[in-house]
């Protein structure tokens, strides 16, 4: 009986850090993103953020999610440093599910805050993608894309890198 006991809260214990990961990003209360050092006072939360999206299966419209979203996008748009930039090609790929491009602009930028903001466009576009595979990979239960799953194939391969090179020249 002790046995199953300890065994039972050790995997409860393994389970709970990712669990209250998932649930305790919190959108910074009356954020405003009025000068460049308003912006860099959000760097890490962005981050945050887009680690918790990460873990959130796609289509999820919970209050928190939506509130998230807004955040990494309002962030996003204006921010003078970190500036994504959407391809045509790439974004193409995406076009059959686009619930997954908001991992793909959080990827993007989450690589690219990592790396002072001096990542250059086709690592933080694979990060991107990168990150739309892993929440892909994760959710399997979702519907299944033909483009996202001839990535995962790249990927594999490990070609990604190749195929994202190609698409932005």
């Amino acid at each position: 009986m002790r046995i199953q006991l300890f065994a039972i809260l050790l995997i409860a214990a393994l389970w709970a850090p990712d669990t209250a990961l998932a649930q305790n990003f919190k959108v910074p209360d009356r954020y405003s993103f009025e000068s460049i050092d308003s912006y860099h006072k959000y760097d890490k939360d962005i981050i945050k953020c887009v680690n918790w999206l990460e873990k959130i299966a796609p289509g999820d419209e919970s209050s928190n999610v939506k509130r998230a979203t807004r955040f990494l996008m309002e962030w996003q748009t204006g921010c003078p440093y970190v500036r994504f930039s959407q391809n045509v090609r790439i974004d193409a790929f995406l076009g059959d599910s686009p619930e997954y491009k908001i991992y793909y602009i959080g990827g993007w930028i989450r690589y690219s805050l990592q790396n002072d903001g001096k990542a250059d466009k086709m690592m933080c576009t694979y990060a991107g993608i990168k990150t739309v595979l892993k929440v892909y990979k994760e959710n399997r239960g979702q519907k299944r894309d033909a483009n996202l799953d001839d990535l995962l194939k790249l990927d594999e391969q490990s070609k990604l890198r190749m195929w994202v090179q190609e698409k932005l020249n």
